[in-house]
């Protein structure tokens, strides 16, 4: 309101034409004083005049329909930001809440928590996009991998450690590493905890992250309603920090109690120069074995503090039983455990995953029922070189740390190794890979089986106004779709373009060239993410005008170019530029509508414009800035 003050003040100013001599002259005409209509609007007085923007849709574009990309969880909890997004927006996609990770637990079971408490705020009136059925990001892969995994056959002899050289006698032998840092070795020491060797491990200069230091066990059984306990001796030559994290658990980033004396759980534990004991059951602290899964690992994580060198031996991982803990001691002995592996054949593969896609899509389209009736059936199925991932070898995705996920490896003694990214929330799955090109036709044969009578099923990618042949490879896509599946006609309605462009560098003919292209198939043509980067969290004000005439070129290409019949409508990919919303995706690059305290930025007016056709404040004068800046300082004073 202090802005609105401010304005008002300079208005009424003006108008007594006392003082602010600069503005009257500026203001005046030769044959007397204009009037409070005539007098000429600042951009932020204009910005402030716009109605909603959904009203403008309403009124210019009633075929499409315009509607935000959100985050669930910060549309319920924050009332500013929900009373915005209802204000302005006709449908809402929920960023993450409704796709597979988030929703299929470790048993195969649904959990719609977030999705039903959503629901329930979400006025009745705005619609919401299902985003999405199928992906290669963000699946369960613990839960899919554990579905096709090899029988396990475990033969076992010794006194009780499951973790194979655990005392390193052997060298690494049984133990792996990605993350090596400055280096991992095994070497002789006179002070042993068992036998005469022990590992050392050493953080590099640039160590920040848990696992930039990590040695991983090879594969132990999972033993299932019952308790393991692992201990370890550990110590370093400075103070230094690790953890211990699992792949195989309901939880794999456990916090716990370290070594049974602590006060609270916690995420790491310390170490010094001494040797001291790690001993925990991860069972007593909110984790468990996942259901269905028949191995599972420990990594040990040291990369906490650069610089840092650490030893660690008589590494033991035994079968817990209620009240008797077992007291390690440097004399217990390594057991010997020899696991078979008898992958399953690549028929029965291909059955358990379509009945996996199937209960999946059922569960999610009957649980939602008639609310959504627009689907992204399948997300991103084309790689950047034109195509489809999981088939032939194409991938197209990496980790974090830039490691690409490749072919999968199977044999009788290793077992199962996806070789596909599953860092925490971001599990990869090619679907493709086991079910071929099936994998297309049957999600969309499910999706119309199963979801609300009349809804409109979709294919989306990104780059497409960039990429040609990435487009042309998608449409192909779509074809083969609707030309393969048993229905035996087209049975998609829709293509989706999910168009995160970066302001200096888009031009209106590519996205002509992309949008004409589209309409061409006579499908439905949807941008489903857009955003504008600027590459900047402090852009100039020639740089938010840009941002501006961008959004409004988008949208005015969009009218020019696609028949109003084939027009679902254009999405907006998130609300603001507040850090809450940009925490993984696009920070201080200002892509959004709204500032970071949710004022309208100039691209606002840009959206506006593109969607009337037309500069609406133009239709603008002093007289509606003074109305609703009287208003507003009324509203304030109350």
């Amino acid at each position: 309101m202090k802005r609105n003050r401010i304005i008002l003040s300079l208005i009424a100013c003006t108008l007594t034409l006392t003082g602010c001599d600069d503005q009257i002259m500026e203001w005046q005409k030769a044959n007397g004083n204009i009037n409070s209509s005539e007098i000429p609007l600042e951009l932020n007085e204009k910005i402030a005049l716009y109605s909603s923007i959904k009203t403008y849709a309403e009124q210019y574009t009633p075929n499409m329909t315009i509607g935000l990309g959100l985050g669930a969880e910060e549309y319920i909890s924050n009332a500013n930001y929900k009373k915005i997004a209802d204000e302005n927006f006709q449908m809402f996609t929920a960023g993450n809440a409704m796709k597979h990770q988030s929703i299929v637990q470790g048993d195969g079971s649904l959990d719609f928590t977030t999705v039903d408490a959503f629901l329930e705020v979400v006025p009745t009136d705005i619609k919401i996009y299902g985003h999405n059925f199928i992906w290669h990001t963000q699946q369960n892969q613990n839960y899919l991998k554990n579905l096709i995994a090899p029988e396990v056959d475990f033969d076992s002899s010794g006194d009780g450690n499951y973790c194979v050289n655990g005392s390193f006698e052997n060298g690494m032998e049984n133990w792996s590493s990605e993350n090596k840092g400055a280096g991992i070795e095994v070497i002789d020491s006179d002070d042993a905890i068992e036998g005469e060797k022990i590992l050392k491990m050493t953080a590099s200069s640039t160590s920040t992250k848990e696992y930039d230091l990590q040695i991983i066990t090879d594969p132990m059984p999972t033993l299932t309603n019952k308790k393991v306990q692992i201990s370890f001796w550990v110590k370093s030559d400075k103070d230094g920090e690790g953890r211990l994290s699992f792949s195989g658990m309901t939880n794999n980033y456990p916090y716990m109690n370290w070594t049974g004396s602590q006060s609270s759980w916690t995420k790491s534990f310390n170490t010094s120069t001494n040797w001291q004991l790690i001993n925990v059951i991860p069972q007593n602290f909110s984790t468990d074995f996942e259901e269905g899964g028949t191995t599972w690992k420990i990594n040990f994580d040291f990369g906490f503090k650069p610089n840092v060198t650490y030893y660690i031996d008589n590494v033991q991982v035994v079968e817990y039983t209620e009240g008797q803990a077992k007291q390690f001691k440097a004399q217990f002995a390594t057991r010997g455990t020899t696991i078979t592996y008898t992958p399953k054949s690549d028929e029965e593969k291909k059955r358990i995953l379509l009945d996996a896609m199937e209960s999946w899509i059922k569960g999610m389209a009957e649980h939602v029922g008639n609310r959504i009736q627009e689907w992204d059936v399948i997300n991103e199925p084309i790689t950047d070189d034109g195509r489809w991932r999981g088939i032939d070898g194409a991938f197209g995705s990496t980790d974090s740390e830039g490691k690409a996920d490749t072919a999968p490896t199977e044999d009788t003694t290793n077992g199962l190794n996806l070789n596909w990214s599953n860092e925490a929330g971001n599990g990869h799955f090619y679907w493709g890979y086991y079910l071929g090109k099936d994998y297309a036709t049957k999600a969309f044969e499910y999706a119309r089986k199963y979801c609300a009578q009349g809804s409109r099923l979709y294919v989306n990618d990104y780059n497409l106004e960039t990429s040609p042949n990435k487009l042309a490879a998608l449409i192909d896509f779509v074809k083969y779709i609707d030309e393969n599946n048993a229905t035996g006609q087209p049975i998609v309605d829709g293509i989706g373009t999910q168009m995160h462009v970066t302001a200096s560098s888009i031009t209106r003919e590519q996205i002509d060239a992309m949008f004409q292209t589209m309409a061409a198939t006579g499908k439905l043509v949807r941008v489903t993410e857009l955003d504008v980067a600027l590459g900047t969290a402090s852009p100039s004000a020639e740089q938010l005008e840009l941002q501006a005439n961008v959004y409004q070129m988008i949208f005015e290409s969009y009218k020019a170019n696609v028949p109003e019949a084939q027009q679902s409508g254009i999405t907006i990919w998130t609300l603001s530029d507040n850090a809450a919303e940009h925490e993984y995706w696009l920070p201080d690059e200002s892509p959004n509508l709204f500032d970071g305290n949710y004022n309208r930025k100039h691209a606002y007016k840009g959206v506006c414009d593109g969607i009337a056709g037309k500069d609406i404040s133009e239709e603008f004068s002093g007289d509606d800035w003074k109305n609703i800046s009287s208003e507003e300082e009324s509203t304030s004073e109350e």
